[in-house]
């Protein structure tokens, strides 16, 4: 009972300090902020002076206003935060990461800037003003209607819009009470965006408006500060995030006719600081949870939350520093509960204790989920206190009229089928059959189990009818779908759901770099699973899908480095994901044994891997360097780290040389780098039903391999079998 009345008091704490009127510090924070997005239309107050030959230099971007006007607005503290330069400019930004220039080349077309502009919009805090002041005389005047005009579609992209990770303004504020040399910078010149904000994880980003008329330019190139010295892509998921979440525990009460309303959250999340000093902290929630109010040792202190943001900017009352660690309560409500509790950038594990506090007769599935002595006769409480802590928490609400069907697979998992009277085959024409859901399901996950091993710490995993979540022990596989023959229907999307109790939740990527991983090992163990329980070439037909639709990419130039992170789009991160993990099974693939055991034990050993403990883009590469029994940076500089994909044209011919037979291949290779490198399995067939197969290294944009010798002449050779590589092939017979 000690944690029921821990949670009461706490409300009740909420209910007292709610109330409060907002501090005088946020009044005038909120003021300024008012002031940032003020109308400069209307001819505002401004400093302007004609200046020349002023370079200034912002980290890897370097900036020269050859000749113009400058005009300076918007001051706050004292000091101007807005600049608009008329004129003749020049910028120069070298990016010094080989991915992160790709990055930039897929959003630009360029993987460096060298422009010349004419307008140039800048938001800032730093030193900016100081250092045009100390070479040029300004005078009081106004912005006219016309000079604005020219710039308004810079003060378009900085403004805080749904889609925007961070509030600029709240950013540029932030700066503005430390106002240092390495402070906030925002400049919008052509179609490029370049941003230094010390304030974010990674503080240096160019972006670009990829087309005319986009309501937010492309992140292109997003790197760390030069200071920081990380040039190689291998090091770039070594992000210093500014705090970690350590746990997260409170109660959410459910209302609602479905159980699906948070009535009230009252969320502790404690976190470690890990910048030098701290003030401003950011944290997220998603934007349709209405914010109340956040404590702190009781406390309520400021915050700043935009209605259309998911950014909570967290205003300490004092510095924090490294090494402390605090708690905060994050008092909310809404109607979005996916997910339902804060998080920040840093995407470590925490720990979780959450009390579900629900009407009665409703039911819920959350990780290790038990039910608690509720101090109240007319709720129901739920408490889910997972043993391992977890990138992610989400929880599926159900209400009655389920029943719930337990059925022990072949191995002797034990799996809990929810059945819904809703969903049955007299209402939907894709219902699938209760006995082939079960059994196929069933099937699926004594496929994985024997790959992997049983689900980590699970005694019973819970199987929800319909689209869900998949969180240990809780799994929602759709049991109304349209099975296309052929593909691998409910197999593969049973094969998927159950992989992430493996590849799931439980996994602690260093950054969101590695999210490529996320999806893609359960996305490639569902193909694996549908080839074990429907026939192997379900998994080629699969392959095939995903490798036309990365082809579809392609054709668009949207292709970018997988190691770009969620700047990737989720279906193409995905699909070429999945063909990495593909190509690297084929890398281990035994062509005498035709065995998988290589690749079997490479699976087992990331599952451990990625759950025990933190891994990067780095770590992944040098667990299959241990399976593949080489060094494979060519292999993550290509598929990792670089874009595009090879097309390859080959012509083979068979010639006798002393009574064997030699198979002789001229091999061109397109749309690469010229240092690209790739094993291809080659298969040569024979007219006795024979088959020789073959590794041989394709290097360069032009090559010959031999195989040979043969006692008979070959009937015909396959390029690229069982899809070893992901490209475009034509081989022809000279």
């Amino acid at each position: 009972m000690r944690q029921c009345f821990t949670v009461l008091f706490t409300v009740l704490l909420l209910f007292v300090v709610g109330a409060q009127a907002e501090s005088e510090f946020l009044k005038q924070f909120n003021d300024k902020y008012g002031q940032l997005g003020s109308d400069l239309a209307s001819k505002p107050p401004a400093e302007v002076a004609e200046i020349s030959n002023f370079v200034y230099q912002k980290d890897i971007a370097t900036f020269t206003f050859t000749e113009g006007k400058l005009y300076l607005l918007r001051h706050l503290e004292g000091r101007p935060t807005t600049a608009i330069f008329l004129g003749a400019g020049h910028a120069t930004i070298e990016i010094p990461n080989h991915s992160e220039r790709l990055s930039l080349e897929f959003a630009s077309g360029k993987p460096a800037v060298n422009d010349t502009f004419e307008v140039a919009f800048i938001n800032f805090a730093d030193d900016f003003d100081l250092r045009v002041k100390e070479k040029f005389t300004f005078e009081e005047s106004s912005l006219g209607w016309r000079e604005f005009n020219k710039s308004q579609q810079g003060e378009f992209f900085f403004k805080p819009v749904v889609m925007h990770t961070y509030d600029n303004y709240f950013q540029l504020l932030r700066s503005v009470y430390e106002r240092a040399e390495d402070g906030y910078f925002w400049i919008d010149f052509n179609r490029y965006v370049y941003s230094f904000d010390p304030n974010r994880p990674e503080e240096v980003v160019v972006a670009y408006e990829y087309e005319g008329g986009d309501t937010d330019p492309t992140n292109g190139a997003v790197l760390q500060r030069r200071e920081h010295a990380v040039y190689d892509d291998s090091l770039l998921s070594a992000i210093p995030y500014p705090t970690t979440i350590l746990s997260k525990s409170g109660t959410l009460t459910m209302t609602g006719l479905d159980g699906q309303v948070i009535d009230q959250a009252v969320i502790d999340v404690t976190l470690q600081i890990n910048a030098d000093s701290l003030r401003f902290m950011s944290l997220f929630l998603h934007s349709n949870l209405d914010v109340d109010s956040v404590l702190y040792q009781g406390r309520a202190i400021d915050f700043k939350r935009r209605n259309d943001l998911t950014l909570l900017g967290i205003i300490m009352p004092v510095y924090m520093y490294a090494g402390d660690t605090i708690t905060l309560t994050v008092c909310y409500h809404g109607k979005d509960y996916r997910p339902a509790l804060p998080f920040a950038e840093n995407p470590a594990p925490s720990a979780h204790d959450i009390i579900l506090d629900v009407p009665k007769g409703f039911n819920y599935l959350a990780p290790d989920l038990e039910q608690v002595e509720s101090p109240s006769g007319k709720r129901t409480w739920f408490a889910s206190r997972p043993t391992t802590p977890m990138r992610m928490y989400e929880f599926q609400p159900y209400a009655t009229g389920f029943d719930t069907i337990g059925v022990t697979t072949p191995a002797g998992i034990q799996l809990e089928f929810l059945k819904s009277k809703a969903i049955n085959k007299k209402n939907d024409e894709h219902f699938i059959p209760d006995e082939y859901y079960r059994t196929t399901s069933a099937s699926a996950v004594d496929f994985l189990a024997g790959q992997l091993g049983p689900p980590p710490n699970i005694p019973e995993i819970w199987i929800y009818p319909k689209v869900g979540v998949s969180m240990p022990g809780m799994i929602g596989i759709p049991q109304v779908r349209q099975l296309i023959d052929g593909t691998g229907g409910l197999a593969m999307s049973a094969g998927n759901m159950f992989a992430r109790q493996w590849f799931g939740a439980l996994m602690r990527p260093a950054s969101d770099r590695e999210y490529w991983l996320l999806d893609a090992v359960p996305d490639y163990l569902s193909l694996m699973c549908a080839g074990a329980v429907l026939e192997p070439g379900v998994t080629f037909t699969e392959l095939a899908f995903r490798r036309n639709s990365v082809y579809d990419t392609l054709g668009m130039d949207a292709d970018k480095p997988l190691a770009s992170g969620t700047r990737v789009s989720g279906l193409h991160r995905v699909n070429k994901g999945t063909w990495v993990l593909h190509m690297l099974r084929y890398l281990m693939y035994d062509l005498e044994s035709h065995s998988d055991r290589t690749f079997l034990r490479f699976l087992a050993e990331l599952k451990v891997h990625t759950t025990l403990k933190t891994f990067s883009n780095h770590d992944i590469m040098k667990l299959a360097e241990k399976h593949y029994g080489g060094p494979m940076d060519w292999f993550a500089g290509q598929w990792l780290y670089g874009r595009n994909i090879p097309e390859y044209e080959v012509n083979y011919s068979v010639e006798d040389r002393g009574g064997e037979s030699w198979v002789t291949a001229d091999v061109t290779t397109q749309k690469v780098a010229v240092d690209f490198k790739m094993p291809v399995v080659v298969a040569v067939r024979f007219d006795d039903g024979q088959v020789s197969y073959h590794r041989p290294m394709i290097e360069g944009l032009q090559d010959t391999f031999e195989l040979g010798p043969f006692a008979t002449a070959p009937k015909e050779i396959v390029f690229n079998e069982f899809y070893s590589v992901l490209s475009k092939d034509k081989v022809h017979k000279k």
